[in-house]
Parts: structure tokens; sequence; C-alpha cells
């Protein structure tokens, strides 16, 4: 049923837009060389909907040539010759693979070449031979009807096909009080200049409604830019109805039938040629934006793994600081529990060695509940920047390492020369500072000095927090010094190391905000890892 609808609304189609193409060109010098619309309606009816619109095509031309006096037998072959016409356009257009869509040059170009070159003049010829076979035109009139017929075709299908396709395949996108809006002011604007105005200058003519359809394809699409120069051919085709205007028709027959067709062939050019470079710009910038998202979101995912590598490497870290700082809690609790027994094995358990257990055990395990808070709020994800003191950040650090670092003689110097505050992560950034300091370790591990030393100062300079960590495990080889913060770079593989940790502080302190983190040698002396905290600082008195 929907099929035999849409044949019944092609046929209507085809032969109202034939007569309203006849009328308003009736009477006038271009009269048979016009812009015929039907057949761009019925090539864009045969390309999208297929084979099962050829019976609409066949009613529409059967019933439009019969009423203008045709004999039987000629409009039943010219009904015929137009059906097959369709028929060869849906084969060279599956043949040549041309895209719907009309996305670029090769599929309108491929629709034009299939126009011109093959459809009319099969179409034209064929018809032609008929209408002369069946006595219904002379000998001498073959050649002009034949180029007549070829190219008021041409001309209309170039300007109706291209249009109906887009608007088949985006009718769903289209917001259509938008483009009835824009339409009609276009549309007001040729009235008021070709009619009410009466100009008479083809080339401003030309120029102002180029001009239009340059801006709207620019910034809408094509779709748009094939319905104003569907506009253009229809005013000026109302124009040469009225008969006032000498901007078609001034001239001898020739050169009004070359200021029409020119006219509206060069809004059909002017649209497809820029609107398709329009439209790939558009595309390749989307392809970019595109690109740039997915490799965005791809490096935050990798930023993200490196963050979630780095940090279990950091928990191997904290379970041996834990187990450190839980050995002397354990140890005490051990010598509680053996007092109580040998109390209870000498009967002599009474109140005050159950108080001396309950106080003491007690603070040795609030002790070790407070060193996993500790623990657990160092490794806790911060979503919001915060107000903190610099200073205390520091101070919270190496109280969690200090002792550790005692048990592999390394020494921690720390000075400071105020307090200050900061605005940014104070968890993240204490990460960091642990980064840069275990790598300070493990160089000092690895050397031969004795008086293995870690100095870090905070000192304050020019609005900015300035943080220093220096070792005297004799520096940074300066080959290698440059790459100490690209990720994955490890001079400890043969220890498991994932050469993340120091990439991890650089990207941790760039979080931070308008911070930095720069490395140099000391000369005959170690690494000094500077750390520039820049933002909204004050000193605290």
């Amino acid at each position: 049923m929907k099929t035999l609808y849409l044949n019944l609304i092609l046929g209507i189609l085809y032969f109202t837009t034939a007569k309203l193409s006849l009328n308003l060109l009736s009477g006038h010098n271009i009269v048979n060389i016009g812009i015929f619309v039907p057949e761009g309606i019925a090539l864009a009816f045969a390309l999208y909907f297929g084979k099962k619109i050829l019976p609409g095509i066949f009613f529409g031309q059967f019933i439009l040539a019969y009423v203008n006096t045709m004999v039987f037998f000629s409009s039943l072959e010219i009904s015929l010759v137009n059906t097959s016409e369709a028929l060869i356009a849906i084969y060279l257009f599956d043949k040549f693979k041309l895209s719907k869509d009309l996305k670029n040059y090769k599929d309108i170009l491929g629709l034009f070449g299939i126009i011109i070159f093959i459809l009319q003049p099969f179409s034209s010829i064929l018809s032609n031979s008929i209408l002369f076979f069946h006595h219904q035109t002379l000998q001498s009139e073959f050649m002009y009807l034949t180029f007549s017929w070829w190219f008021g075709n041409v001309m209309g299908q170039m300007l109706m096909t291209p249009f109906l396709l887009l608007l088949f395949k985006q009718y769903k996108k289209i917001n259509f009080l938008e483009y009835f809006l824009y339409g009609l002011l276009f549309t007001i604007c040729l009235y008021i200049l070709e009619i009410v105005l009466k100009l008479n200058n083809a080339t401003m003519m030309l120029t102002f409604s180029i001009t239009g359809i340059i801006l709207i394809v620019a910034n809408k699409n094509i779709l748009y830019g094939t319905y104003f120069s569907l506009i253009a051919a229809l005013v000026a085709s109302y124009t040469i109805y009225l008969g006032d205007s000498e901007i078609y028709s001034s001239g001898t027959l020739a050169d009004n039938i070359i200021n029409y067709n020119l006219y509206i062939l060069s809004h059909i050019v002017i649209t497809w040629v820029l609107g398709i470079l329009f439209e790939e710009r558009k595309y390749y910038e989307n392809n970019l934006k595109k690109k740039i998202e997915e490799e965005v979101t791809k490096n935050k995912e990798q930023q993200l793994l490196m963050l979630q590598q780095n940090r279990l490497a950091q928990m191997g870290e904290m379970i041996s600081m834990i187990a450190h700082q839980w050995r002397q809690p354990l140890n005490n609790l051990s010598l509680i529990n053996q007092f109580i027994i040998s109390k209870y094995n000498k009967n002599k358990l009474d109140d005050t060695a159950i108080t001396y257990f309950k106080t003491n055990s007690k603070k040795q395990i609030e002790l070790m509940s407070m060193t996993i808070d500790d623990f657990r709020n160092f490794f806790k994800t911060e979503k919001v920047k915060e107000e903190f003191i610099v200073n205390k950040m520091i101070g919270n650090t190496l109280t969690m390492i200090r002792d550790i670092y005692a048990s592999n003689d390394i020494k921690i110097d720390y000075k400071e020369d105020g307090l200050y505050k900061s605005v940014g992560y104070p968890n993240t950034l204490s990460q960091a500072i642990l980064n840069i300091m275990n790598n300070a370790r493990d160089a000092l591990l690895d050397s031969d000095i004795e008086n293995k030393k870690i100095e870090i100062s905070v000192s304050y300079h020019e609005e900015c927090v300035i943080i220093n960590i220096v070792d005297n495990a004799g520096g940074i080889p300066e080959s290698i010094i440059d790459k100490i913060f690209d990720p994955y770079f490890s001079t400890k593989q043969d220890k498991n190391g994932t050469g993340l940790g120091l990439y991890m502080s650089k990207m941790i302190i760039n979080e931070q905000g308008n911070s930095n983190i720069t490395v140099k040698n000391v000369p005959a002396y170690g690494a000094n890892f500077t750390i520039s905290i820049q933002g909204k600082l004050y000193v605290v008195n």
C-alpha cells in the first residue's frame, strides 16, 4: 500500500510540476528550452526509492503527454522512454558506487555526468524520434527540439535531483521552521530586487544571490544551498512569466536563453563547488576534533594507568613502612602480654595488673590505628583543591618515613624559615615528595657514602614556596638527567624499577596549578630537586 501511495504521489507531482514549469515560461522566448522540474523530481525518487517507483514516473509522464495534445501511442512510447531512463539511472548509480548523500565531488560529478552524457541524450533523441515518427514534429525542427529537450531536462535534473536526494537523506535532522524562514527571507529579497525594484543588471543580481548562497552553505550545509538555488530559479522563472524584467528578455532569443540558464547554472555550480569544499572542511575539522578528543581520552586513561601503577608501587613502600611503624607497638604488646601471663602464673593477677594491661595495651593499639589512618589519608583521592599548610604536609610525610630511613642509616635534615599556605592537592603533592625521596634513598643505598643524608628545606621567594630536596649520593649522570622525568625511564630495571615515580611526581606537581619541578646536580655532592609552588600563597605568622 505504501508503494502505491508513493507512486501516486510521484505521478501527481510529476504532472503538476510539469504544468507549472510549462505555464511559467509559456508565451515567452525561452519556452522551448526552460528548466523542466519534473524530470529532476522523477530522477530523485528513482535513485532514492529504487525500481518500485517506476510506475509513478510512467503514470505522470503519460498523463502529461496525453493532455498536451500528443497522440496515444506517442504518449505511451515517450512514457516508456522516460521510465527506461530512470531504470538506467538506478543501474548506473549503483554501478559507479555513487552515494546518495552526495558527500564528495565523485558523487556529484558522477551524477551530473550520467545526466548530461547518458540519460538526457538517450531520452531527448528517442522521444523526439518518436514525435517525428508519428508526424507531430517537422524534420527541420528535429535538432532544435532535441537540444531543447536535452537542455531543459538536464537543467531540471541538475537543479532538483540533488536537492531532493539531500532532503530525503536529512529530513529527520532538519529544523523545518528555520529552514522555511531562511527560504522565505531569501525569496523576499530576490522578489524585491527582481520584481519590485525591477533590477536590470544581471551581474548585480547574480552577485547578490550568489553571495547569499555562499553564506548559507558556509554556515549551514549544501542542502540549504540547493534550496536557495531552487528559490532563485523559481523567482527568475516567475519574473519571466510576468514579462516586465529586462534581465532575461532584453536581447535576442539566444541572449535571453543564455542569460536565464547561466543565471541558474551559476547557482548550481557555486552551491556544489563551494558546498563540498565547506562540507569537507567541516568533515576534516570534526574528524580532527574527534581524533584529538580520542587522543586526550587515551592519554588520560594512560595517565590514570600510570598513576595506578605508581600507587601500587607506593603501596608496597607503605606496607614496608607500616610494618616498620608497627614493630615497636607489637613488641610492646608482646611484653604487656608476657607481663599478664607472668602475673597469672604467679597468682598475682590483681586489679592493678589488669588496669596496667588495659591502659598500656590501649595506647599501643591506638598508636597502630593512628598509623593506619595516617597512611590511609596519605592515599586518599582528592577531587577538589584545598588550602593547606605546606610545612605540615612535609612534616606528616617525614613522620611516616623517618624511622625506616633511619634503619637504613639515612639521616633526614629538615629546615624551614616560616610557615606557608598553598592551594592544591596536599596528599598527591606529598606522594610526589615521597617519590623523590625514595629515589634519593635508593641512590644513597647504592653508594659507598658513609654519612648518608637527605636535606629538605622550605623557603619563600617571589610569591612562591620553594621546596628543595637534596641528597649527597653524588648526583645524576649528565647523560640522563634530561630524561629522568620521562615515563617508564628507569635506571633500576634490575631492581624492578617502574620508571613512573619521577614522571608521576612531575604530573602531580603540574596539576597543582602554576607549579614546576626541576633538577640539577650540586657539584661534588648530589642531586637537587626543586619544587616551586605558585598561586595563592602567604606567610602565616
